[in-house]
C-alpha cells in the first residue's frame, strides 16, 4: 500500500468517512495524475528518443555497412524512428536545451557515420587514420553523455510532485536539476560543434540574427564543405551545401514545392540516373520493370485504368495533350493567367486560346458561360487546372453541360498544384467527375521529384499519348525519348510513402485552413474569408503586386519563405511533421513583418523551429 492510500486510510478513519476524505482523496488523485501527466507527456518522449538515437548509434559501431548505406541509415532510418514518438514537440515546453535534442542525435549520428567512413577510406588508401580514431572516441564519449543527461532527467521527471497539471508542468520548466540537464546538452551541443570545426550555419558575423542577412540576401548561411571523404573540394559542392543550409534552417510555405521522401533523394543519385531502359540496351532489364511498377503503383494510388510516367514535367504533359488531340489552327479551351492560370502559350504551337471566364476575385468558373463558349469556339481540348487554385473546379457541371450541347471536347484537369490531395480523396476526384484526364507535375502536393504523370481511364487516349511520351521509332520520336528513370524511380517511392499516409491530404488542408483563419485573425488581408478560406495547400493573400513581392522579401530576411504573387502553401510543413499548433505560430510570425513590427530575435526562433522539423537528409 503506497503512502498516499495509507494518509487515505487514516484520515477516513479519523474523519468517519467524511467530507474531508472525499476532499483529500480528490486532491490524492489531481496529485497522481499530474505525476502520470508529466511522466507520459515529457518523460516518456525523452526515453523513446534516447533509444531511437542509441538503436542507430549502436549499429552504425558495427560498421558494417556501405557507404551509401550507412548515411542512409542516419538520414533515414533515426527519422522513421523519430516518426513513431509521439508528443516531441512537448520538448520545447521543458528547460532550454531539450527542444535541441532531436537535433543534437541527428549532428551526433552524421558525425559519427562520417568519421567512421574517414576511418575506412584512410586505411583502404594505406594512410594513417590516428586522427579520424580519437575523434571516433571523443564522438562516443558525447553520445554516452548526451544519454546519461537524457537519463537524469527522465529519472527526475518521475520523481516531481505537484497538486496539479498547471503546477507540475511549471515545475518541469523550472526544476533546477532539469534546467541543469538542459545547459548540459546546450553544452555538449556547442562540444560537437568544436569538435567538427564550424558547423554551417551557427557561427553569424556581429549583427547577424541567427545567420539571416538584414540586406536582403535572405539566410547567408554559408560554409565550406567539401566531397565525401577522399573526394576532391568543389565550389558547386559548396553551392549546394550553402543551398541545402538555407533550406534546413527556413520555413518553406512556398505552395508550388514539396520536400522528398529520403529515399526518393538517393534514388535521384542512383545509377539509375545515367540509363536507358528501352530494350536495345543491354542491361535495362531491371529499368524497365521499375518502370512498370510505378505504372502500376500510380494506377493504384489514383484508381485509375491507364498511368503513364515517362514525361518530364508537367508543362510535357500539357504538351502531350495538345499535339495529341488538337491540329494547328484549333481552339484549346484555358483559364486566364489573370484569373489564376496556368500561363501556357498556345499561340506559340498555332493553337487559338478560348478563354474559359472566371471571376476575377472570387476564382469560380461559372460552368453554363463555359460550355457555351467552348461550343462556339468548337474547342477540341479545354484545360481545367489552375496555378491559383484554393478550390475545386465545376468539372461535373462542364462535363454535363458539354453533353447536353452535344460537342465532343476533351476535358483534361491540370491538377499539377493539388494531385498529392486528389491522391488522398481530400480536394476533388476529376476522373469521377467528368474529365478524361488528369495530369500534372509531380512535385507540389504530391511530394515526388520534379517531373509529370498522365492518367486516365480511356485507353485509347493512354494509346495515343504514349506516341508523344515514349520512344517511339516506327513513326518517330516525339516528346520524349529518355524518361530519366531515376525520376521515374523516385516518383515511385513517392507515391509508396504517399500510400501509407492517407490522411496527408486532410491535415495538409487543415494546416492552411489554420494557417488562413489565424493570418485573418491578425490583421493580415486573406482572400475568401467569406469560403473558409481554402479547401487546398493554397493560402491566397489578399495583397497587390508590389505588396506581395515585398513581403515575399521580408520574410525571406527573416527566414520564411513564399512566392513574390502572395501565394502560401502547406504540404512542405505538414510533411514534415508540423500541425495547426504551428501554423498559428508562424502566422503570428509573419503577421508581425506584415504590421512592420518584427520582434527581435524572430529569424532565430524561426531557425529553432525549423530545426526541430528538419529533415536529417539535409
Amino acid at each position: 500500500m503506497g503512502w498516499e492510500n495509507l494518509v487515505l486510510s487514516a484520515v477516513g478513519i479519523l474523519a468517519g468517512g467524511g467530507v474531508t476524505a472525499v476532499i483529500l482523496n480528490h486532491e490524492l488523485a489531481e496529485r497522481r495524475g499530474a505525476r502520470e501527466d508529466a511522466v507520459r507527456l515529457y518523460a516518456e518522449p525523452l526515453e523513446k528518443l534516447a533509444h531511437a538515437g542509441g538503436s542507430a548509434f549502436r549499429e552504425a559501431q558495427k560498421d558494417r555497412l556501405p557507404r551509401l548505406d550507412l548515411h542512409s541509415f542516419v538520414s533515414e532510418e533515426f527519422d522513421r524512428r523519430l516518426q513513431e514518438i509521439p508528443g516531441l514537440e512537448r520538448l520545447s515546453s521543458l528547460p532550454e536545451g531539450f527542444d535541441r535534442l532531436p537535433l543534437l542525435y541527428r549532428r551526433l549520428l552524421k558525425a559519427y557515420a562520417d568519421c567512421r567512413l574517414a576511418i575506412r577510406d584512410r586505411l583502404r588508401r594505406g594512410e594513417d587514420a590516428s586522427a579520424e580514431e580519437v575523434k571516433r572516441q571523443e564522438l562516443e564519449d558525447l553520445f554516452a553523455e548526451v544519454g546519461r543527461s537524457v537519463a537524469t532527467a527522465y529519472s527526475r521527471i518521475r520523481c516531481l510532485r505537484a497538486w496539479s497539471y498547471d503546477r507540475m508542468l511549471e515545475r518541469v520548466r523550472r526544476d533546477e536539476e532539469l534546467v541543469s540537464c538542459g545547459q548540459r546538452l546546450l553544452d555538449l551541443e556547442e562540444s560537437l560543434e568544436a569538435l567538427q570545426g564550424a558547423v554551417p550555419g551557427e557561427n553569424h558575423p556581429p549583427g547577424d540574427e541567427g545567420g539571416l542577412s538584414a540586406t536582403g540576401g535572405g539566410v547567408t548561411e554559408t560554409a565550406k564543405r567539401p566531397g565525401a571523404p577522399g573526394e576532391p573540394e568543389s565550389h558547386l559542392a559548396e553551392l549546394i551545401a550553402d543551398h541545402e543550409n538555407l533550406r534546413r534552417v527556413g520555413i518553406n510555405l512556398v505552395a508550388s514545392e514539396n520536400r522528398l521522401p529520403p529515399a526518393a533523394l538517393r534514388a535521384l543519385g542512383s545509377d539509375l540516373a545515367g540509363r536507358y531502359h528501352a530494350e536495345g540496351y543491354g542491361g535495362s532489364i531491371h529499368a524497365r520493370r521499375i518502370t512498370k511498377e510505378v505504372e502500376r503503383l500510380a494506377r493504384e494510388t489514383f484508381g485509375a485504368d491507364h498511368a503513364l510516367v515517362t514525361p518530364l514535367s508537367g508543362n510535357m504533359c500539357v504538351l502531350a495533350v495538345l499535339f495529341a488531340f488538337t491540329s494547328p489552327g484549333e481552339s484549346v479551351g484555358l483559364i486566364p493567367f489573370q484569373s489564376g492560370g496556368y500561363p501556357f502559350g498556345v499561340e506559340k504551337f498555332h493553337r487559338r486560346p478560348a478563354w474559359i471566364p472566371v471571376h476575377p476575385d472570387t476564382l469560380e468558373i461559372n460552368p453554363a458561360e463555359a460550355v457555351e463558349i467552348l461550343v462556339r469556339e468548337k474547342a477540341r481540348v479545354a484545360f481545367l487546372g489552375a496555378s491559383f487554385i484554393p478550390f475545386p473546379h465545376p468539372v461535373a457541371e462542364i462535363r454535363r453541360g458539354l453533353l447536353e450541347a452535344g460537342h465532343e471536347c476533351l476535358l483534361a484537369y491540370d491538377g499539377s498544384h493539388v494531385l498529392g490531395l486528389v491522391a488522398c480523396g481530400e480536394f476533388q476526384d476529376p476522373l469521377r467527375e467528368g474529365a478524361d484526364i488528369l495530369m500534372g507535375s509531380t512535385h507540389k502536393s504530391l511530394f515526388g521529384p520534379q517531373g509529370g504523370i498522365i492518367i486516365t481511364n480511356r485507353g485509347e487516349l493512354a494509346k495515343r499519348l504514349r506516341k508523344f511520351l515514349e520512344l517511339d521509332l516506327e513513326a518517330g520520336i516525339g516528346l520524349v525519348d529518355n524518361p530519366h528513370l531515376n525520376r521515374i524511380a523516385a516518383l515511385g517511392i513517392a507515391l509508396e510513402e504517399l500510400q501509407v499516409d492517407p490522411t496527408y491530404g486532410r491535415r495538409v488542408v487543415e494546416n492552411a485552413r489554420a494557417l488562413a483563419e489565424a493570418l485573418h485573425a491578425d490583421g493580415v488581408p486573406v482572400r475568401f474569408a467569406g469560403r473558409g478560406f481554402t479547401a487546398s495547400h493554397q493560402v491566397l493573400l489578399d495583397l497587390g503586386e508590389k505588396e506581395a513581392e515585398r513581403m515575399c522579401r521580408d520574410l525571406e530576411r527573416h527566414g520564411i519563405f513564399i512566392d513574390a504573387w502572395g501565394r502560401l502553401g502547406t504540404a512542405e510543413v505538414t510533411r514534415q511533421g508540423m500541425g495547426t499548433g504551428e501554423m498559428r505560430r508562424i502566422a503570428g510570425w509573419i503577421a508581425a513583418v506584415y504590421h512592420g513590427d518584427p520582434p527581435p530575435g524572430l529569424a532565430s526562433e524561426v531557425k529553432r523551429m525549423a530545426e526541430r522539423f528538419s529533415s536529417p537528409a539535409f
